[in-house]
């Protein structure tokens, strides 16, 4: 079979190689799954460059999302059915066309739910959910500021956020994204290198400030956004796409009681109880379903294109998710 893999870390362009494995049959309590479809996600980016939190034993397979078909069903599995479309949940190395996965890691998709919209399920519509809903906690009425608004997360964060009549300010690189996140049901679209960004933001929201913030670049915008909080003000740090380190006032920590932390979503997986994860899968597919958390496709590629797909990813101006198919 086909599998992307890497024996060191570094420049996904160079360091990404499709190779010939062997097909390993399923043992007890596992199935084998036919991968269709797999997201580039900036995880999966910064694990290839040696950069994330949790990196795995070279040479490796990467691919930490994606949909497949169960090909066959291992000795003991019950209540799986071949051709079933799944999603592997917290199974690494779905860049390869046969991946062998235990039962209990699998999430059945529901009839009438695409591959691609499967295989996008649970990174980024789970993160945009729980960031807004359950770490956050961010009331109706609220201003909540992010950057990088014009990724899959930042989309669905203004589509969640409307729903639930929570305003949001979004920060962005390219003006020509204005309308199209005005269209989704953003309240404010402003661009990031505006000299007077910060005075836009307080004739918006009033000298006050914002109360909550979500920031995903990290660097100077990340650090752009701490200075728009009010006392007593929150902001989450999910994301570093920037790969640069966050610069804060110490005064606004002390004499602001700003409140400044990091979330990660497989530490999430990791703490949250099988039930818990059950309900939100159960609440997020027909979101995503019915458009709410479907996230565009910029373009797809086969496994054997794996290099242009990465080189694609890393384009800051795509809209829309890389997808690795095939």
């Amino acid at each position: 079979m086909r599998a992307v893999r890497f024996a060191s870390f570094g420049d996904p362009a160079k360091v990404l190689q499709v190779e010939d494995l062997p097909l390993t049959a399923p043992g007890p309590g596992q199935v084998l799954l036919r991968m269709l479809v797999r997201p580039i996600n900036p995880s999966d980016l910064f694990t290839i460059r040696g950069q994330y939190g949790r990196l795995p034993r070279l040479p490796a397979t990467p691919g930490m999302e994606g949909a497949g078909r169960i090909e066959s069903l291992g000795p003991g599995v019950r209540g799986f059915a071949v051709g079933q479309l799944v999603v592997p949940l917290g199974v690494g190395g779905t860049w390869q066309e046969y991946l062998v996965a235990n039962a209990s890691a699998l999430i059945p998709m529901p009839e009438g739910l695409s591959e691609r919209d499967a295989a996008m399920l649970v990174v980024n519509p789970t993160s945009a959910w729980l960031l807004l809903h359950e770490v956050l906690r961010v009331a109706p009425g609220a201003w909540l500021i992010q950057n990088a608004a014009n990724s899959a997360v930042g989309r669905f964060i203004i589509r969640l956020a409307r729903r639930s009549g929570v305003h949001t300010i979004n920060i962005v690189r390219r003006p020509n994204l204005r309308d199209e996140l005005l269209a989704e049901g953003a309240d404010v679209v402003l661009y990031e290198n505006d000299p007077d960004l910060l005075d836009q933001i307080a004739r918006t929201v009033g000298a006050h400030g914002v109360g909550y913030a979500l920031d995903s670049v990290a660097g100077a915008s990340g650090s752009r956004l701490v200075q728009t909080l009010r006392p007593g003000g929150q902001m989450v740090v999910f994301g570093a796409i920037s790969r640069q380190p966050l610069t804060i006032d110490p005064s606004a920590l002390i004499f602001r009681n700003i409140s400044l932390h990091g979330w990660w979503l497989a530490q999430w997986f990791q703490t949250a109880s099988p039930t818990h994860i059950a309900d939100l899968m159960a609440t997020l597919q027909p979101l995503v379903a019915d458009g709410t958390l479907r996230a565009p496709i910029a373009a797809e590629y086969n496994l054997e294109e794996v290099q242009q797909a990465v080189a694609a990813a890393e384009q800051s101006e795509r809209n829309g998710k890389i997808l690795l198919v095939g």
